[in-house]
């Protein structure tokens, strides 16, 4: 199925790798000397299951003026990208645009800080998304064995279940049908992340004992998400070690830096 991409390029004004970019927009960081947008825009114009794509973001007029974004836009890709407002996080920022474009059709969902994200592994993605019937909403997922193996002094964030380890990269769908709600949920789920009481309310008290006890595998994780959510949510593991590698703190550029410099000199 074609997918439009809802790129979030959004940041918070106290986020450091904010502070040290242009304009104090993360989004505009830059990584071999351009805008770390520009690769995620390049990977996404790569794929053939995306279709056009909207970038959305707080405060939207900073990002769009961007010059080497401007040039790029009009460039590569004329007619294909426009920007728009997004609201106080990334779940409220997806509903609000689907809701103001009364869009409901297939969603791609990532974010501006993806730069590593290869055409490939974004086509694995939407295919693993198209070749389950049912599935209202996707997740991407690596795991934590891949990550290791291929940068084991890494520090990445997992989620262990059934004796494996992931760790989210920054991918998301939503069906065609399926798309406002799923992002209604995912906004109600959101606003509850820091508060692990109402999180435990949110998904049971049991199914948290069975993840906190090792006895909560990935499939058992989505069916309890999907039982909370009223939607079939399905997770899409992806073996592809800088899948989940988003450029989040400092300590992230020089890694990031390094392999998109082997990338343009292989």
């Amino acid at each position: 199925m074609p997918f439009t991409a809802i790129l979030l390029a959004g940041d918070r004004p106290a986020d450091v790798l904010a502070q040290q970019s242009p304009g104090k927009r993360k989004a505009l960081l830059h990584l071999q000397g351009r805008p770390m947008i520009l690769y995620v825009l390049e990977t996404l114009l790569a794929t053939r299951a995306v279709g056009n794509i909207i970038i959305v973001a707080n405060r939207i007029p900073e990002i769009e003026s961007n010059r080497d974004l401007q040039d790029f836009v009009a460039g590569v890709a004329p007619g294909r990208i426009t920007f728009r407002e997004g609201a106080g996080s990334p779940a409220t920022s997806v509903l609000k645009t689907m809701e103001d474009l009364r869009f409901d059709g297939a969603v791609l969902v990532t974010t501006a800080d993806n730069p590593l994200l290869k055409p490939e592994t974004l086509q694995a993605f939407c295919d693993g998304v198209s070749n389950s019937p049912g599935v209202d909403a996707a997740v991407g997922l690596a795991p934590e064995s891949v990550i290791r193996a291929a940068f084991p002094d890494v520090k990445r964030t997992y989620i262990r279940l059934g004796g494996e380890g992931y760790s989210g990269c920054n991918l998301f769908a939503l069906t065609p049908g399926a798309g406002p709600k799923a992002a209604l949920a995912w906004s109600e789920v959101e606003g509850r992340r820091k508060k692990p009481w109402q999180l435990i309310l949110h998904f049971g008290v049991f199914t948290l004992l069975r993840a906190v006890c090792g006895f909560l595998d990935l499939n058992g994780a989505m069916a309890a998400v999907s039982r909370s959510m009223g939607l079939t949510v399905k997770a899409v593991v992806l073996n592809d070690p800088v899948a989940a590698m988003d450029v989040d703190r400092p300590d992230h550029i020089p890694v990031a830096d390094a392999i998109l410099a082997a990338r343009s000199h292989p």
